[in-house]
């Protein structure tokens, strides 16, 4: 196999998987930050976007693009939310899951916004991901 084909793979792999949805209210949240929120003690990571960090920046640049992305996505957190959880935890024990809001998928927002990118696994990834939000 290529290596475009397991990657392709891979990342199919990681957007299927059972789907186990409920609505709940948004302001039953608190958002962490751009990518990550808890609800009721449960750690819940967006699947499919990664945001500029906020726990760690790598810049100042970062820290003030994820305070953006945090805010916005309380803001898309009002009124009902359906959470589709993936079946899946990450490496940290949270649940990978995509959360819908009335505007639409929250990923989905924060990508078109520019405040998060598609997040893709690996090192070369990571440093992508890096420059993009620490330019300078």
């Amino acid at each position: 196999m290529t290596k475009k084909l397991l990657k392709g793979l891979a990342l199919f792999a990681l957007f299927c998987g059972p789907v186990r949805a409920e609505t709940v209210d948004g302001a039953s949240f608190r958002v962490v930050d751009g990518d990550t929120v808890d609800l009721a003690g449960e750690r819940i990571r967006l699947i499919e976007p990664d945001a500029p960090e906020i726990s760690k920046p790598r810049c100042n640049a970062e820290l003030a693009k994820g305070l953006r992305a945090s805010g916005r996505l309380r803001q898309l957190l009002k009124g009902p939310v359906e959470i589709e959880r993936s079946g899946r935890t990450d490496r940290y024990g949270r649940t990978l899951a995509s959360l819908i809001a009335p505007q639409g998928n929250v990923a989905t927002i924060l990508i078109s916004e520019g405040l998060a990118v598609l997040y893709r696994p690996g090192f070369e990834a990571y440093q992508q991901r890096a420059a993009h939000w620490c330019p300078e």
